[in-house]
């Protein structure tokens, strides 16, 4: 699983990731890697070559500040101690950090540049997202909503959450658009569900793709969850000056398009 990280920088601090498609940020189970474990890894070996022939120490101290879906390739940033983890987690929960994905749609929206808001919840029975109305949010009542065809649905969470993110279109063909987007909140499985309710799924999504979508990855034989966090930017917990982590995709499709701009 090594292919799957790339360190692209470290310090004191923190240690910046180019985790690729494929890999679990944690908690990927028995016999399978996550990028938490092999960072862990990656500097206790670092650790051992630095530290040989003196007492032993105790195991690399690691924490995520922020998270990616294991299909989704993109800069992740971890805390090398206690003091750095506490400090980038309050800015992002005080929405000092900013997000930027590159997000290739089957599809198009209307306007070529704008917000997308929406009250999103995640079913209890597939585990899903889903964007729901303002009346059917209204309806919540005891950790369920009513949808309106009439099904009750059940809320892992139990409650409803706002959801926004800022968008660009940079480059389309007759079938797809390439988004530029800037992320506003971090909910779970966010862009895919908000792109999706407005039938312009990600290209080689298949848990929010359409029949179409789906069709059009195994056309061009992409196998690949067309999203990625290319950029990360917040304040240094060490230096206090504001810093700026990108990558340049490995996915085929997004960068192919963006060779051409």
């Amino acid at each position: 699983m090594a292919d799957l990280v790339e360190y692209i920088y470290e310090d004191q601090d923190i240690l910046v990731c180019h985790k690729k498609a494929g890999m679990a940020t944690e908690g990927a189970g028995a016999g399978r890697m996550d990028l938490v474990s092999a960072a862990r890894n990656y500097l206790a070996r670092k650790q051992r070559s630095e530290k040989a022939g003196r007492q032993r120490n105790l195991p690399p101290y690691i924490a995520t500040v922020n998270r990616l879906d294991a299909p989704v390739e993109g800069v992740l940033v971890l805390a090398k101690n206690k003091k750095a983890a506490s400090d980038i987690a309050l800015q992002v929960k005080e929405k000092r950090t900013d997000k930027y994905y590159y997000a290739l749609c089957y599809g198009a929206p209307k306007e070529d540049k704008g917000a997308l808001n929406d009250n999103l919840i995640r079913r209890e029975d597939t585990g899903l997202a889903l964007a729901i109305s303002d009346e059917e949010a209204a309806s919540l009542s005891d950790g369920a909503v009513t949808l309106s065809s009439g099904e009750k649905v059940r809320l892992i969470g139990g409650d409803v959450k706002k959801a926004k993110l800022e968008y660009e279109v940079i480059a389309k063909n007759n079938e797809t658009s390439l988004l530029r987007i800037h992320l506003l909140t971090g909910r779970f499985h966010q862009i895919r569900v908000q792109l999706s309710s407005r039938n312009m799924p990600i290209v080689g999504d298949e848990k929010y793709g359409s029949s179409e979508s789906i069709e059009y990855s195994k056309k061009i034989e992409n196998k690949a969850v067309c999203l990625v966090a290319y950029s990360f930017s917040f304040r240094h917990p060490g230096t206090k000056k504001r810093v700026t982590f990108e990558i340049l995709p490995d996915n085929k499709e997004i960068k192919e398009l963006l060779t051409k701009l």
